[in-house]
């Protein structure tokens, strides 16, 4: 059980929510789908009850850099996972802004319309060997992009235009293949 990408990917959307909202010492709760938790923690548990029995077993989610760890069964098979006040804290003291998350957050707040060339051209100043496809219309999102040798990211933006509004969800490599299914 990889429980240090577990924590990894915890930290990072403690520091997206962050970036958006600002910092607040305040328990945290993130939702996986039993997939997702498997892909992280290299597993391979059938069933939500089942993850968490082996979540529970293990003594390494009581003592992570985030403090204790807390799982529970939620809607269907989600795993709502609770995180201490000081895991915000730690985060806020010591994980620095991501530069590119930083700036793709601040595109966003700045206009609400974003076309897909302004969204590109982000990307392109940290990297010119970004990805932009168009996705298939039965798909949520209009657009993935993502950078193919994971620098100066690894997650998958993908994007969607309506009524105005452009917003974009970020995911892991794995959960995007999961979403093309």
């Amino acid at each position: 059980m990889n429980v240090d990408r577990f924590v990894e990917n915890i930290i990072e959307q403690i520091k997206e929510a962050q970036l958006k909202l600002g910092y607040v010492k305040e328990v945290i709760r993130l939702y996986y789908p039993v997939e997702s938790l498997n892909s992280l923690l290299q597993t391979d548990y059938k069933s939500g009850s089942e993850l968490i029995a082996g979540l529970e077993s293990n003594p390494a989610i009581s003592r992570t850099l985030l403090g204790a760890l807390s799982v529970s069964l939620c809607k269907g098979d989600r795993i709502a996972v609770s995180i201490p006040p000081e895991g915000a804290e730690y985060v806020e003291q010591n994980v620095p802004d991501p530069e590119f998350l930083a700036a793709i957050i601040a595109l966003f707040q700045k206009k609400h319309d974003l076309t897909i060339e302004e969204i590109c051209h982000c990307f392109e100043s940290f990297n010119p060997h970004y990805v932009c496809e168009k996705m298939k219309p039965q798909n949520d999102f209009d657009y993935v992009l993502y950078f193919p040798d994971k620098k100066p990211d690894c997650w998958y933006y993908c994007v969607r235009m309506e009524m105005g509004h452009t917003i974009y969800h970020r995911f892991m490599e794995e959960d995007y293949r999961l979403l093309l299914q």
